[in-house]
């Protein structure tokens, strides 16, 4: 092998490129905000960033002090929201606005309707998402500069589909435009009827990764590897309940388990993603939850009554308000503006 000297003397002295120049080093942080799904417990979720935002005194769009959204069903469309510039107040206004009436249930005229059907009207949740993105929502993941991870689950295949930006390259963007990419993440089986990505069936993609925290970083990971030493994250829950179980209820017959696993699954899940990116970035990562309480409005992903909007929004200021109060620099670093653009 030529040795650099060597290889200047070859070019006339001329300086040549250094091979082991760490490219991380020319870019400021990589800001990821990764949100959490939790239907309409993404209300937590919203009001959480809005007021951490105010602590901050940061009034503009988020576009500007983070580099990568990732998120899962109800946070899928709160990324998408931000990621195209939509002020976070405004995608807390849509959710406010439109989550009871996103789960608002059908009216079963038949018996049919009744057993088979979704619990909730898609066009509701389509509305809803008009709401938030506005003409937006016809913008394709492929023309976005900005970066963008949202997962949903492919019926047919079984297995998670991740729909990327252009910020990840070309070969690897999706051409699906926002609106299709919420209407898929959220697709929650029984809830709302499928969505649909590249003419096939798309599900919820918190069945899979509804703590997108590891997935986001191990897109940025696989796809701009270099900047992984610059990741700062700034991870945001939908609050939930999960206190401790009692030891004699892990024995149970099959249908004892229909009611706890589906959400004991979520919460392992969630808790894992967040605690593999913690060990990851160390000091570069910070999650925002609430533990909640036993009542409907931390333990159902569509308890949608004004009660449970109270909870929520009271539960949002107080983990926002502990958190600026524990981790001021940080949340301060991560709403500043960017200082390069990798």
């Amino acid at each position: 092998m030529t040795s650099d000297s060597s290889f200047q003397d070859d070019l006339g002295g001329l300086p040549t490129p250094n091979v082991n120049l760490n490219l991380a080093k020319s870019f400021g942080p990589l800001r990821v905000l990764s949100l959490t799904g939790g239907g309409f417990r993404g209300l937590f979720t919203a009001r959480t960033l809005v007021t951490v935002c105010a602590q901050a005194r940061h009034t503009g769009p988020l576009d500007k002090s983070f580099d990568v959204f990732a998120g899962t069903s109800i946070g899928g469309l709160m990324a998408c929201a931000l990621s195209v510039g939509v002020l976070p107040h405004r995608v807390l206004d849509a959710i406010d606005a439109e989550g009871a009436t996103i789960f608002e249930p059908r009216k079963a005229t038949t018996m049919r309707r009744a057993l088979f059907g979704t619990l909730y009207d898609e066009g509701h949740l389509s509305k809803a998402i008009d709401a938030c993105l506005g003409k937006r929502g016809a913008t394709r993941m492929c023309d976005l500069d900005k970066g963008l991870i949202i997962p949903t689950v492919d019926w047919v295949n079984g297995q998670v589909k991740v729909l990327l930006s252009g910020f990840f390259g070309a070969a690897h963007a999706s051409e699906a435009t926002l609106k299709e990419v919420c209407l898929a993440t959220s697709a929650a089986p029984t809830y709302f009827k499928p969505g649909e990505i590249d003419g096939l069936p798309m599900l919820d993609g918190g069945l899979s990764v509804n703590n997108p925290d590891m997935l986001a970083l191990t897109q940025i990971m696989t796809r701009r590897p270099g900047l992984m030493p610059n990741v700062e994250m700034l991870s945001i829950g939908t609050a939930g309940y999960s206190a401790p179980r009692s030891a004699d209820k892990a024995e149970r017959w099959g249908v004892g388990w229909l009611q706890d696993l589906p959400s004991f699954m979520m919460t392992v899940q969630e808790r894992s993603a967040a605690l593999q990116a913690q060990q990851l970035l160390d000091d570069r990562y910070l999650r925002l939850n609430h533990a909640g309480e036993p009542i409907e409005a931390f333990m159902k992903l569509d308890h949608a009554s004004s009660q449970a909007r109270d909870r929520l929004w009271a539960a949002a200021d107080e983990t926002a308000k502990l958190a600026y109060a524990t981790n001021p620099a940080f949340i301060d670093r991560m709403f500043s503006p960017l200082r390069a653009a990798p």
